[in-house]
């Protein structure tokens, strides 16, 4: 007869290596962003690479701290044609100067392609961005804007891409808004960032608690699935989104 022992008291999350998310398809990468910094690097994707740590966020029991090119989580996830990301933040910065704009997550820099971000374009919006173009030399950069949203408050973000264009959502304020695409997708080679991008002109202050990566387009039933288990989470570490 075997014993049991029950650990009372203690985070589970911080010792497990896996995470069992309700929709797993294109499922490149979950990071649980709190407590300290070897987690910050731990990919609870089943089978996926972990990341690093540039710099030295600031990190708590719920969240950590990053500034823009300072500090951030250096991914190894690709951008692909599809992809589908959330990301749980909030930034007490007020956009429009370089060190006061926050690019929250992606791989946007002014290089064709410019690729995609999450970043905010002002104190009540925040804009989901994604390369476009005949080639890669003349790609643009399109965006997808939503508002209003409280860019201090803890928002439950989520950015879909594909050739068919952008939509941004913040799943707390509940909006939603598309940009239909007129041009191909052209990815970048870049790997995603978690904290900033690659651009110097966004490097503003933003707080994460969560990010998830996804290589396709989630089906509207498959966003609701992980919008309900993301806000179950952030629950449970007091964050309500």
């Amino acid at each position: 007869m075997g014993v049991q022992i029950v650990a009372k008291g203690v985070d589970a999350e911080n010792y497990a290596t896996e995470y069992a998310a309700p929709v797993r398809r294109g499922l490149e990468g979950i990071f649980f962003i709190n407590s300290f910094i070897e987690k910050l690097s731990r990919n609870y994707a089943p089978d996926k690479l972990g990341g690093v740590v540039v710099g030295a966020p600031v990190i708590t029991a719920g969240y950590a701290s990053f500034k823009g090119m300072a500090n951030y989580i250096q991914t190894q996830i690709r951008e692909t044609t599809d992809v589908t990301f959330f990301v749980i933040a909030r930034s007490s910065d007020t956009p429009g100067a370089a060190d006061s704009t926050p690019l929250i997550c992606g791989t946007f820099d002014s290089a064709a392609p410019a690729g995609i971000s999450l970043y905010a374009s002002g104190t009540d919006r925040v804009s989901g961005t994604a390369a476009y173009g005949d080639d890669d030399a003349s790609s643009t950069n399109a965006s997808a804007i939503a508002t209003p949203i409280v860019l201090s408050a803890w928002n439950l973000y989520s950015v879909t891409i594909n050739n068919s264009g952008i939509t941004a959502r913040s799943h707390t304020a509940n909006v939603s808004i598309n940009r239909a695409a007129t041009k191909s997708r052209r990815p970048s080679s870049r790997t995603v960032r978690i904290g900033s991008g690659y651009s110097t002109t966004q490097r503003g202050n933003v707080d994460i608690a969560l990010y998830q990566h996804h290589s396709v387009t989630l089906t509207d039933d498959e966003l609701t699935k992980t919008v309900a288990d993301l806000r179950a989470y952030a629950a449970r570490r007091g964050i309500t989104v």
